[in-house]
């Protein structure tokens, strides 16, 4: 990278908030329309329907065709009674809000992230949120999430205090990330570093792993041909 570059936020990570606030808004509709309209809209029936539950068989029957016609319902008898259906209403507002808590929120990740980008500086970076962290001025670089999650943290000071910026290759473009942690890496002393060894580190150990391996390799096939002799 160089001073000027820019790291987008993640087009996949938009999409997974794209989908996630479309179900959870679209279901959260549904159960809120159920519970609004469609459930209390049998109510009626329902209600005078239990009404005639003393009744033998063929006198409810009798009776409830006359109700149905005198109020336009179908003629079949309510499946559910009133004390059901308004059960049913209850859970319809719980589901309702379950999938507003998924789908509201993903929305909001949604709006925030869109556009978000990072880039960086002759002396460190800046955000299009604002914020901006002068490598000279970072104290410490924690590593501990790094290996598993991605994600790590720079704390430096600034004006208003300490303040935190977080390293996030899942989130943010990966090569580009790593690319920039590995810059602010460069500046820092290793006890500046925790939670993890620096990548510089990472990536010798790796070569010179590799460097064996491929010796040891080459010895044993010296040995093969040797023995094939």
């Amino acid at each position: 990278m160089a001073p000027g570059d820019r790291i987008d936020f993640q087009t996949s990570y938009l999409m997974r908030y794209a989908i996630m606030a479309a179900v959870g808004i679209l279901f959260s509709l549904w159960f809120l329309y159920d519970g609004l309209i469609g459930y209390p809209r049998h109510l009626p029936a329902a209600r005078a329907y239990d009404e005639l539950r003393d009744l033998d068989t063929e006198q409810r029957l009798t009776r409830w065709e006359e109700i149905a016609q005198q109020n336009g319902w179908p003629r079949r008898p309510p499946e559910k009674t009133a004390e059901e259906i308004e059960s049913d209403i209850v859970g319809q507002y719980f589901w309702a809000t379950l999938f507003a808590i998924l789908g509201i929120p993903a929305l909001y990740l949604l709006i925030v992230n869109r556009g978000r980008w990072i880039e960086e500086t002759e002396q460190g970076l800046r955000t299009s949120w604002g914020q901006e962290v002068p490598f000279d001025k970072v104290k410490r670089l924690d590593k501990r999430r790094w290996a598993k999650k991605g994600i790590a943290k720079a704390y430096y000071d600034s004006p208003s205090g300490e303040q935190v910026f977080v390293f996030d290759d899942f989130k943010y473009d990966r090569e580009k990330t790593d690319a920039l942690l590995r810059r602010l890496e460069s500046v820092l002393s290793p006890d500046q570093i925790v939670g993890g060894p620096p990548e510089a580190e990472l990536e010798q150990l790796a070569d010179t792993t590799a460097a064996a391996t491929d010796a040891a390799d080459q010895g044993d096939d010296a040995q093969e041909a040797d023995g094939r002799e």
